[in-house]
């Protein structure tokens, strides 16, 4: 399964989610980070070893290992690395300049994703029509956009996403899961709020989910905690924990 995070504007926490999401996972998952403005997890988390994560595998020799044709083995978990907090992860590049660079290798990293023996959690970061990663969101089951719980974000999204579903759609994208980034206490109203502005739009999309806002979590997630004991019961991991569990489940039945 193949699964991506993206923005249509702005950073409201999408790679944290990832994060979040892939530190719960209850299958074996790579995080992949396919932000073409550039991913930061090699700087913000801590590897299994200790310290920052190597420059010896990621997103470029992923794609230097497929060039000439997908190789044997699972290529997506040979090139991913092990973070402290249990999460393995496939750096990705570090300017946009690299990303467009790639070119069409990522029609063929989006192919690796589809037929590796594990699931894919992909953060895409910001994502619209022109975006050289938008092959992977084509190629995905499930496309998980991110706004934060405020009315500019959440505008863009109403704004933006239908175009953005056109050029998913065309490739038969599963489905689309909006993901609302808040407070706790308001999720339940701001979901409804957002999935009446997005039935207007005829997107098609699924009911939003909340997840809580919580960068203490995080930060021990970046720190090397793993994410199950106490840090496992922190309001961020639920919320992402049943997000994933919704998402297999459905996968599942629609494969029936």
């Amino acid at each position: 399964m193949l699964i991506s995070l993206a923005s249509v504007k702005g950073s409201p926490g999408v790679t944290s989610t990832a994060l979040a999401m892939a530190a719960v996972w209850p299958r074996p998952v790579v995080l992949l980070e396919a932000d073409a403005s550039g991913g930061g997890l090699a700087y913000r988390c801590t590897a299994a070893t200790g310290g920052p994560l190597p420059a010896t595998k990621g997103i470029f020799t992923l794609a230097a290992a497929i060039r000439g044709g997908m190789p044997s083995g699972d290529v997506v978990v040979d090139h991913a690395q092990l973070l402290a907090c249990g999460v393995r992860v496939v750096q990705g590049v570090v300017s946009p300049m690299q990303a467009r660079g790639m070119g069409s290798l990522w029609s063929t990293i989006a192919e690796a994703c589809q037929t590796s023996g594990v699931d894919v959690i992909a953060d895409l970061g910001r994502l619209d029509r022109a975006s050289v990663t938008l092959p992977i969101a084509q190629a995905s089951d499930y496309v998980l956009p991110v706004a934060a719980a405020t009315l500019e974000s959440v505008m863009h999204l109403r704004g933006q996403l239908p175009e953005l579903s056109v050029a998913l759609r065309q490739h038969e994208v599963g489905r689309l899961v909006p993901l609302l980034v808040g407070p706790d206490g308001h999720a339940a109203r701001d979901c409804r709020d957002l999935d009446e502005l997005l039935d207007q739009t005829g997107v098609g999309a699924e009911p939003s989910r909340p997840v809580p806002v919580d960068a203490r979590t995080v930060q021990r997630l970046e720190a090397g905690e793993r994410g199950n004991g106490r840090l496992g019961r922190t309001l961020l991991l639920r919320a992402t924990r049943l997000v994933a569990g919704a998402l297999l489940e459905e996968g599942a039945v629609s494969t029936r």
